[in-house]
Order: C-alpha cells, then sequence, then structure tokens
C-alpha cells in the first residue's frame, strides 16, 4: 500500500518535483546518477535507473523516511530513501549511502 507522501504541510508538499545537483542535470536522463534528476512524486521517486514506488513512510519534523520498492536494471529491491528538505535545498539519503544535497529544477 503506498502512503500519500506530501499532503499533511506544506513544507512537506515542496519537495515534490526535480531536484538535481546543478542547472546541468535538470534536463534529462544523462548517463550517471549524479547527472540524472531525481522526480520526487505524491506515491513515486525516480533516479537514474531506479523507479520506486513508496510502500510506507513517515516524517519526522520535515524529514521523511520511506521504503521504496525500487526496480532497476531487471532486479527489485526495498530501499530507504531519506528527503530533508531545506529551503530552496533537498537533502537526499539513497539506499544508506552518504547523503546528497540537491536544489529544485526550475
Amino acid at each position: 500500500m503506498a502512503l500519500v507522501l506530501f499532503a499533511s504541510t506544506a513544507a512537506a508538499q515542496t519537495a515534490g518535483g526535480r531536484w538535481a545537483l546543478g542547472p546541468h542535470a535538470c534536463d534529462g536522463e544523462l548517463h550517471s546518477r549524479p547527472d540524472t534528476p531525481l522526480i520526487v512524486e505524491t506515491v513515486a521517486v525516480r533516479w537514474f535507473n531506479a523507479d520506486c514506488a513508496v510502500v510506507s513512510s513517515y516524517r519526522v519534523k520535515d524529514v521523511w523516511y520511506l521504503q521504496g520498492r525500487c526496480t532497476a536494471e531487471g532486479r527489485t529491491a526495498t530501499i530507504p530513501i531519506m528527503l530533508d528538505l531545506r529551503g530552496d535545498r533537498l537533502l537526499v539519503g539513497w539506499n544508506r549511502e552518504p547523503v546528497t544535497e540537491m536544489r529544485r529544477c526550475g
């Protein structure tokens, strides 16, 4: 069961959309994850070659902790995803990798 992520607070609602490490990465799919935008939707998150359906979530202040059922390169796995909105920046924790800071695409 997917949960609606961004319905409860104005700050959380603004996390939806396209985010990238820099303006060069906002326009489309490139050859590596750092050069590809992160797309946050109500019940899904996509980044580079991973399409994730949100299967559970909870919020602590303005930080969303998600469990994404992700398909990438023909494999499916459930991974943790953290989205921490800080004004015009989004800190992203992806599958226990170091946190990545992104900016909203215009």
